[in-house]
């Protein structure tokens, strides 16, 4: 019998926080499949009844989980002295449940994580960058990026880089952009990009009897009427919530039997539609359990990825974008996010290369005359495309081989 691996993923997390239930929770039990077992320590400020909640769901499959308070006085202060107070939980782990490999995901916990190693030198670092936190504080948060705070988590950004023994990215791009700020000497080998992957057995096509039983309780009589979809947490900050209206004025205008199905904060929504109150009768604003939200997917025509062309954004892999791809819908996204130029070709979606009006002019346009005459072609093509970059194992596959490439060198 082989001895299983065990990991211990470390992540900094705010509340509300659904990223270990939703994203992380499928790939760790898959992986347990694999004999590899994860132990979860979280740095939060969620309330007790929601840390509690969140035990419960990971102890049921098998993975134990801790939480590690995070000081919210003096922000940047408090954020240093809760990693380095949280050195002491990683290091208690990995001596109670026989760590073979830290997995820090972000900056932060990647410093605790490397300090805690000090003790432990030979269990292995598997550092998740996710993205460019830190630069993504500058281009919305406000931060300077000549500033102290800054330019300490760029050090320990690329310290984490240096000494990690394998490193997870969301896209290629941020591959050049960490090993340029590690330094000489940064092996380009030890990087891994991994997908957002999602269940392909949950976001799939709903068949045409499903589709029309959710758009009924929607309230949409017409069966071929177009869908539009928008998924996310937020309409603001980094994500384009002026644009996805502009773009559906733009349809609506030429198919008033157009509808846009917004599942995300019903607050940011209603302030967005202050401003177009012309189309607030043609959009249905849901909050649904993550476990619903494939069904609605599954009955939709048309999925919006919109996010603003910054710097960091070169790092990111929109969840969504997977999410709407396995469920056969075609998109239109923002060009340089990520990899996703590459992962969208013509047959399945479309890249806006700016958000001037004309160009989101140009993009309705495109969706009425190319994707709604041939809608199934569309969604075949989508999902074939979903399953090969975004499905669960495609993403568990990359994991394994991380962790592989440390536990055999």
């Amino acid at each position: 019998m082989f001895k299983s691996t065990h990991v211990l993923f470390v992540t900094w997390d705010g509340p509300n926080s659904f990223y270990l239930e939703s994203l992380f929770l499928p790939i760790f039990v898959s992986l347990a499949q694999r004999n590899i077992v994860f132990h979860v320590i979280q740095f939060t400020w969620a309330n007790k009844p929601e840390r509690q909640a969140l035990k419960n769901i990971l102890n049921r499959h098998g993975i134990t989980y801790q939480s590690v308070p995070v000081l919210r006085r003096l922000l940047s202060v408090g954020s240093l002295v809760t990693t380095f107070f949280g050195v002491l939980y990683i290091r208690r782990a990995i001596k109670n449940f026989g760590i073979d490999i830290v997995m820090p995901r972000s900056t932060l916990p990647a410093m605790a994580s490397i300090l805690a190693l000090k003790v432990y030198p030979d269990v292995g670092l598997l550092f998740d960058a996710d993205g460019l936190p830190h630069d993504e504080r500058i281009d919305f948060g406000g931060m300077s990026s000549n500033g102290i705070a800054y330019r300490l988590l760029r050090d320990f950004e690329a310290l984490a880089v240096r000494r990690a023994n394998a490193v997870l990215t969301r896209s290629k791009k941020a591959i050049n952009i960490l090993i340029a700020r590690g330094g000489a000497g940064v092996n380009p080998s030890k990087f891994h990009v991994v997908t957002n992957g999602r269940d392909e057995k949950l976001f799939k096509p709903a068949p045409q009897n499903e589709r029309s039983k959710i758009r009924h309780t929607l309230g949409i009589e017409i069966d071929d009427a177009p869908l539009l979809v928008y998924v996310g947490s937020s309409m603001k900050g980094k994500y384009c919530g002026h644009e996805v209206f502009e773009f559906f004025k733009s349809v609506h205008a030429r198919r008033k039997d157009a509808r846009l199905l917004l599942i995300s904060s019903k607050a940011e929504v209603d302030l967005l539609l202050s401003e177009y109150e012309e189309l607030r009768s043609f959009c249905y604003i849901k909050k649904l359990h993550p476990t619903d939200v494939p069904r609605y997917l599954g009955a939709c025509d048309f999925g919006l990825v919109l996010i603003h062309q910054k710097f960091s954004m070169q790092a990111v892999a929109a969840i969504k974008l997977g999410e709407y791809l396995l469920c056969g819908i075609p998109v239109l996204a923002s060009s340089g996010i990520g990899d996703s130029d590459e992962l969208i070709p013509a047959g399945i979606g479309y890249s806006l290369p700016t958000m001037l009006p004309g160009e989101l002019e140009v993009a309705a346009n495109w969706f009425l005359k190319n994707v709604l005459p041939d809608r199934e072609r569309f969604r075949q093509r989508s999902r074939n495309v979903g399953l090969k970059y975004f499905a669960l194992k495609t993403c568990v596959d990359v994991y394994e081989n991380a962790i592989k490439s440390i536990t055999t060198r």
